[in-house]
């Protein structure tokens, strides 16, 4: 996974960050809520491929929460 930096609301549009222009160029994405989160997928989604990003967010946030409890000790 890779961060691309920060996107940004002006007056209704949202903007990308540069570093999201590099690379695959996709002209729309599927925007998906995992949590407080949002992801942006590249076009075509199906649902196979749904469940994995699903499955794989789902594994991420439960090993960051096993982090954060061991730091938290």
């Amino acid at each position: 996974m890779k961060y691309l930096g920060t996107i940004k609301n002006e007056n209704g549009v949202l903007r990308m960050p540069d570093q999201f222009t590099q690379g695959d160029s996709h002209e729309s994405y599927e925007a998906i809520a995992v949590g407080d989160d949002i992801l942006l997928i590249a076009n075509p989604l199906d649902r196979k491929r749904l469940e994995r990003v699903d499955r794989i967010a789902q594994a991420s946030i439960s090993d960051h929460k096993t982090t954060l409890d061991g730091l938290a000790k």
